[in-house]
């Protein structure tokens, strides 16, 4: 699990996840509800190594609740302060970490056909 890359990357992202949600918003519900949740999402995505399609869809909805967080946070603060980064940050990982989680699908794909 821990040997490939993304897991280092969704590992990484999820570590800036918890630290924001630790560090951050406690006055704002709708933001730290979103926060924790995001949390789940890359638990979840993270021990669903052994099944790449799920984890790449997990990673696309981490993604999608990345943007959605900033939605609501353009809506409800327009001045940012340095832990409303650690989501951006996180999408970031997910995204690279999403490429290579297609990439290794395409290879075993590949090697499926060669047998």
């Amino acid at each position: 699990m821990i040997q490939r890359i993304q897991t280092v990357y969704l590992l990484l992202a999820l570590i800036l996840l918890v630290v924001g949600v630790a560090v951050g918003h406690a006055d704002e519900w709708i933001l730290n509800g979103l926060s924790v949740v995001m949390v789940a999402v890359a638990v979840r995505s993270i021990f669903l190594f052994k099944n790449r399609p799920a984890q790449s869809t997990w990673c696309l909805v981490l993604m999608l609740m990345g943007v959605a967080y900033y939605i609501v946070l353009a809506v409800k603060q327009p001045v940012m302060d340095w832990y409303h980064a650690m989501p951006l940050v996180a999408v970031l990982l997910t995204f690279m970490a999403r490429k290579r989680i297609i990439k290794d699908e395409k290879l075993v794909r590949s090697l499926d056909r060669i047998r």
